[in-house]
């Protein structure tokens, strides 16, 4: 029952991942919320607790995505240095501060549980503002996130976690093509 819901979770949320890239909004987004669900319901009984709160988180995103929909327009926004580095600091100290709160839980591999979670949090807020750094969070975190899903026996999750890093190092560089033609 933990495999079919991975298998599913990860394959509405390359749904989810394929119409937003296509523009199907805000459809898109009941794709992202199911699909956060079935990935945080496989996360929960594979022990990984804080990448279930990420996926509750996600699954709140999804619903917040649909009520901007159509409400305002995105834009590219740089924002410097002195805000990211505070943002890691802060990342830091949250990811401290969940270790020892998931190791007393029982967390499976809560070093790495909790770093994906933490700074998921603050690459989705660097995402939602615009920022095109938010690719380079994206590419470490998904890259720790293949192993920590590869080690708790999750296939399928390292699977989906390979193609976003895929598409990271993608959005990466179209950011920086962007600024390159425009700046």
């Amino acid at each position: 029952m933990v495999r079919a819901a991975e298998v599913l979770g990860v394959l509405l949320n390359v749904a989810y991942t394929w119409l937003y890239l296509n523009g199907t909004l805000p459809l898109a987004y009941l794709f992202a919320a199911l699909g956060a669900v079935g990935m945080g319901w496989a996360c929960w009984r594979r022990n990984l607790q804080a990448e279930t709160l990420l996926h509750l988180f996600y699954l709140a995103m999804a619903g917040y995505g649909a009520w901007l929909f159509g409400t305002s327009e995105w834009v590219v926004e740089t924002h410097g240095w002195a805000p990211h580095l505070l943002s890691l600091a802060t990342g830091a100290g949250a990811w401290w501060l969940a270790v020892p709160w998931l190791t007393r839980r029982g967390s499976s591999m809560p070093q790495l549980d909790a770093f994906t979670t933490v700074f998921s949090v603050v690459g989705t807020w660097w995402m939602i503002q615009g920022d095109p750094t938010n690719w380079l969070y994206w590419m470490v975190i998904d890259v720790v996130s293949i192993y920590l899903y590869a080690k708790r026996g999750m296939p399928w999750g390292a699977l989906l976690f390979a193609l976003y890093t895929l598409l990271a190092v993608d959005g990466w560089f179209e950011e920086i093509s962007w600024f390159t033609v425009t700046g």
